[in-house]
């Protein structure tokens, strides 16, 4: 009897620490919940180095959304480079036809003067629990910072919500999570 609860404690104890390194690990992407606005920005940081220059600001060129076929389905280009530091990107979820997209697989390109930054993130309807975290997410390829001696430049999404979701226990995750539309907080 003993030994069956130590072994049910360390199950346990390994499920708990594996969840909680998934639902904080990047391989699942950032995750926005369908007809949210999706808002992302481009920092740039310096991490001091022997012999490096200073660092220039880096400027917004334009940015696209591919769908998980790769084909582009949103675009904007700015009329002119802008700096970082007054730019927030903000996505509808809507197609160029300006029709709303549906709950998927998407990456966001940021085109700037340092080259092309990019990030994966999912949109989802929490209120079909169905969550599909795992689709496609370990075949991405994401270029989230360009880091060049110093200089670091990094796509970051802004204000998403991912609290109280848990992968591997997706019950937690449907209808009791901050995550959720049912609950009407973000």
């Amino acid at each position: 009897m003993r030994r069956q609860v130590g072994i049910a404690l360390v199950f346990l104890v390994l499920a708990v620490a594996v969840s909680t390194a998934a639902a904080t690990s990047t391989l699942y992407g950032t995750r926005f919940k369908a007809g949210e606005t999706v808002q992302f920005k481009i920092e740039d940081s310096t991490i001091w180095w022997w012999g490096c220059c200073s660092c220039p600001e880096t400027s917004v060129l334009g940015w696209h959304i591919t769908n998980s076929a790769g084909q582009t389905i949103y675009n904007a280009v700015n009329d002119a480079p802008v700096p970082v530091s007054s730019w927030i990107g903000t996505w509808a979820q809507v197609d160029a036809d300006g029709n709303p997209v549906g709950a998927g697989q998407y990456m966001l390109y940021v085109d700037t003067s340092v080259g092309t930054l990019s990030r994966y993130f999912t949109i989802y309807d929490p209120c079909a629990c169905n969550y599909q975290y795992w689709c496609n997410a370990c075949e991405v390829e994401e270029l989230p910072s360009i880091t060049s001696c110093a200089c670091k430049t990094t796509l970051v999404f802004v204000g998403n919500c991912q609290t109280g979701c848990f992968p591997f226990f997706w019950w937690f995750g449907c209808c009791s999570s901050p995550c959720n539309c049912c609950s009407g907080s973000p």
